[in-house]
C-alpha cells in the first residue's frame, strides 16, 4: 500500500479547487469524460465520514495505458500523493475529527489532457464532548534475537500507568514521515575518527525517504546548526563531511539545541547521537536535560565510540525516550549501526491510548507496554509528565 506524502499544490489550483466547492454537485455525478478518457473515485464514498489513515483510490478508464502520464490525489488544495501506475490509491491522514473535505483525483494524460472527479467528505457536529486523553508511543518490537518484528496486531499489546491498565486506541505500522536531528561529535579527541564517522553518517543520509526531514548539529565545546531541515539528501551529506574536529566536548547543549530545532514538530522526531567522550563544556547540565528528554516525545538513538564515554549517560538519554545506545570501539563499526537505527526507524509501530490519569498535577506518570505470553522485547518512551496539552473541541492529548 502506497503512504501518502505531502506535496505542494501546482500553480493555478486555487481557481480549480473554488470550481469544485460550487459546482461539486454535478461534478460528482458525471466526472468529465474526454475522448474516452476518465477517472472515478472509488473510495472514499460522497459524504462519508472520514478520519485517520484513510484509503483513497481511483479507477482510470482510457484506451491505452500508456498513454497515462500520472494521477495526481488533491485533498483540500494540497496534492497529497502523484501515483504513476495502477492500482492508483494512496493511504492520508485526516486527522482525529472528522471534517468536510473535497477530495479530487486529477488524472493526466500524456497529450496534456486532464480530467478529473471529487467528492465530499461529511462534518461529524457533536452537541456534547467526552473529554479523551491521549497518549502517544512508537513502539520498536524485537525477539530475544535481537531480530525487528512487523507483523503484530493491537490485541496482543497491554499498556499500564503505574501497573494500571489503560485503554489502547489505536495501534498500525508506522509509515509516516520522520523527523530527525543528526548529531555528530566533533571534538578534538575526534581527530582520527573522522573519515569513518563521515562515511558512516552519510550513509545514513541515504536510508531518508523524500518525506523525511533532518538536520545535522556539530558539537564541540560549541554547538553548530550546519545543516537545517531538509529533505535533500546532497546538502545533508555536505554538512556531515564538512564537520572538522576541534576543542572540547557539549553533548548535553547539543540536545537541548535539537528540542529547540525539533521539538514542537508534530509526529515521530529521532535525535541520532555520535559521541566519543564524556561532556565536558555544556552550559546545561545533565539533569535539566535530561528532564526535557522526559519530557518531549522525540526518541534518542545514542552511539558511543571507543571507550573514554560515560554508558550510563548515554544509556539514559535513549531509554527513556524509546530509543536504543549503542556502543562500539572502533569507528569502522559505525556503519552497521547507522543501518541498524535506520531500520528500527522503518519498522515501528504507532499506538495510542485513553489515560483515566484526571490529575493534571506535572508528576511523572510512567508507562509499561507488553506482550504477555511472548518473549518479545518492546521500547517505547518509559512515561510523560502530567500536563495537560491542549484540546480541540473539548477533548486533550496528553504527552508531547
Amino acid at each position: 500500500m502506497k503512504t501518502a506524502t505531502g506535496h505542494l499544490r501546482p500553480a493555478g489550483l486555487v481557481a480549480g479547487f473554488l470550481l469544485i466547492v460550487l459546482g461539486a454537485s454535478s461534478l460528482m455525478a458525471q466526472p468529465v469524460q474526454r475522448r474516452g478518457f476518465s477517472v472515478k473515485i472509488t473510495e472514499p464514498a460522497n459524504q462519508e465520514f472520514v478520519y485517520g489513515k484513510t484509503r483513497i483510490a481511483a479507477d482510470v478508464d482510457i484506451d491505452a495505458i500508456q498513454d497515462l502520464d500520472r494521477v495526481e490525489f488533491v485533498v483540500g488544495d494540497k496534492v497529497v500523493f502523484i501515483d504513476r501506475e495502477a492500482p492508483f490509491e494512496c493511504i492520508h491522514d485526516f486527522g482525529e475529527e472528522s471534517k468536510s473535505h473535497v477530495i479530487r483525483a486529477v488524472a493526466h494524460h500524456v497529450e496534456e489532457l486532464t480530467v478529473e472527479d471529487a467528492i465530499i467528505t461529511r462534518k461529524v457536529t457533536f452537541s456534547a464532548f467526552e473529554q479523551v486523553n491521549r497518549v502517544i508511543l512508537w513502539l520498536t518490537v524485537t525477539d530475544k534475537d535481537d531480530n525487528l518484528i512487523t507483523d503484530l496486531k493491537q490485541e496482543q499489546f497491554r499498556v499500564y500507568e503505574d501497573s494500571d491498565p489503560q485503554k489502547i486506541i489505536d495501534f498500525y505500522p508506522e509509515d509516516r514521515a520522520i523527523t530527525m536531528a543528526i548529531l555528530v561529535d566533533t571534538s578534538g579527541s575526534m581527530r582520527d575518527k573522522m573519515g569513518e564517522v563521515h562515511k558512516a553518517a552519510a550513509s545514513f543520509v541515504e536510508t531518508l525517504r523524500p518525506e523525511d526531514q533532518a538536520l545535522v548539529i556539530d558539537f564541540d565545546d560549541k554547538v553548530f546548526l550546519i545543516q537545517d531541515l531538509t529533505n535533500d539528501h546532497d546538502k545533508l551529506q555536505t554538512a556531515i563531511t564538512s564537520t572538522k574536529p576541534l576543542g572540547q566536548t557539549s553533548i548535553y547543549d547539543a540536545i537541548h539545541a535539537s528540542y529547540r530545532k525539533i521539538g514542537k514538530i508534530d509526529g515521530r522526531k529521532a535525535i541520532i547521537l555520535l559521541s566519543d567522550g564524556e561532556d565536558s563544556s555544556s552550559l546545561f547540565g545533565f539533569d535539566r536535560v535530561l528532564e526535557e528528554a522526559k519530557g518531549n516525545n522525540t526518541m534518542i538513538y545514542t552511539i558511543g565510540l571507543g571507550s573514554r564515554i560515560d554508558r550510563g549517560v548515554l544509556k539514559k538519554f535513549a531509554s527513556f525516550t524509546g530509543g536504543r545506545s549503542f556502543f562500539v570501539e572502533d569507528a569502522s563499526e559505525l556503519a552497521e549501526v547507522y543501518e541498524r537505527i535506520a531500520a528500527e526507524l522503518r519498522t515501528q509501530y504507532y499506538l495510542t491510548y485513553s489515560t483515566d490519569n484526571d490529575e493534571w498535577d506535572g508528576r511523572w506518570i510512567k508507562i509499561k507496554v507488553d506482550a504477555p505470553d511472548t518473549d518479545l522485547r518492546i521500547r517505547a518512551r518509559r512515561g510523560y509528565f502530567a500536563v495537560r496539552s491542549p484540546g480541540k473541541g473539548g477533548g486533550s492529548s496528553t504527552g508531547p
